[in-house]
Formats: C-alpha cells, structure tokens, sequence
C-alpha cells in the first residue's frame, strides 16, 4: 500500500509567536494519515547505482541547482501582488494554491492542509507521480511528496516549495522512502568533481528540478491575472 506523510500544522508553520487558535484547517475530508517508513538506501544498493554519467551536465542542474535552508531542502519564489492589498492577495493565493491541489498531476491526498488568515497564511501538502520513464511493460516512477508554504504581506507573496519525499520502488521489497536532504542535494546527487550526477539520484534531482520549475511558473502566472 501506497505510503504518504501529512505533516501537522505545527510542522507545517513553525512559528512560535502564532496562536494556535488563528489556524484553520479545511473543512473538506481528508485524507486518511499513514506515517511512511522511512528507510536509507543500504550500502548496496547505493554502490550499485554509483556510476557517474559521461555527459556534461546541464548547468541547471549543476552545485547550487538543490538549495539548502537550514539543512533542508527548499526553494523560494516571490510574486509581486503590485495593485492589490495584502487581504486581496492572501484571498487570491488561498484560490491560486487550492486551484494547484485539483490539477491533473495531483493525487486526491493533494489539499489545504492549514489556513491563517490573520497572518495571511496558506499551507498545502501535495502527492504526484513522477514518471522517469514508461513502456508497455514497466513504468519507472516515485510517488512526490511536498509541500507549499505562501506568506502574503508586503505588497508580495513569497512560495515556499519544502518537506520533500519520494516513495519509491512501492510494492516491491526494495521499497524506499527517500529524503530530498538524503538523496538530491550537491553532496549526494553530483560526482566528486561536481561535473556530473550519479545516475539513480540524478534522476530525482532533475525530474525535481524540473518540476518546481514547473510549479513555480503556474503560481507565478496565476497570481500575476
């Protein structure tokens, strides 16, 4: 079965000087919370898929590409909301991050995970299948999990793309659940040289890359109508 991690509000928003009774959660059925088990690829299986690729790589991919805040993995993209207040933004980012959670690449666990209307706050956690290749007869895929965290004031908004983990292997007795810190950053996903990506981690970080790229431009566009 098909394991996820819906992180608490007080995962979600760590902030301490916030009162818990400012938070909503949405009111819509949600889905039913399984604590994934988090396994580190063993030594073998991480030997095995150690071979650097020949090509040159892509500067966006490149040392840099795989942001570290505090020790995880995060990305921040700002928006300007120039024309509307800071309440008009907040409603128009509640709408734009609620839009995202029923596009086509979501699963039905995607959703509003918290709302903070005081502080203009919007959190969501996402699932998708990232596909990195199919065929008529298998599909090499992970199960992404992220979420999204917009912070309205300002005269902007400021999207935070945090918390990822890839499911991977599901149903198989290699099942993993992988930690972006673990397996996408520079440490861990380029070669000695920083000249290329080690094939299995490699995969993750570009089909990620690519992806927030992706992310970002929607809410980018959709908050910029």
């Amino acid at each position: 079965m098909r394991k996820y991690i819906l992180p608490s509000i007080l995962l979600l928003m760590p902030c301490a000087m916030m009162a818990q009774s400012e938070w909503e959660v949405p009111t819509e059925p949600a889905a039913k919370e399984v604590k994934a088990k988090v396994k580190k690829a063993d030594a073998a299986s991480q030997a095995s898929p150690a071979k650097e690729l020949k090509l040159k790589i892509d500067k966006k991919y490149a040392a840099g590409a795989v942001p570290l805040v505090n020790g995880k993995v995060e990305w921040t993209l700002d928006v300007d909301g120039a024309g509307m207040s800071d309440d008009e933004l907040f409603e128009k980012t509640l709408k734009v991050v609620t839009a995202l959670t029923k596009t086509k690449e979501q699963k039905p666990s995607s959703r509003i995970a918290a709302i903070n209307r005081k502080e203009r706050i919007v959190a969501g956690t996402f699932e998708e299948e990232m596909v990195f290749s199919s065929g008529a007869l298998a599909k090499d895929f992970a199960y992404f999990h992220y979420t999204i965290i917009a912070l309205c004031g300002d005269g902007k908004v400021t999207f935070r793309l945090c918390r990822i983990t890839y499911d991977y292997d599901v149903g198989r007795d290699s099942e993993h659940t992988y930690l972006a810190e673990e397996w996408i950053t520079d440490k861990e996903a380029l070669n000695k040289k920083g000249t290329g990506l080690y094939r299995l981690n490699g995969k993750f970080r570009t089909k990620t890359i690519d992806r927030k790229d992706e992310i970002f431009t929607y809410l980018h566009d959709e908050i910029k109508k």
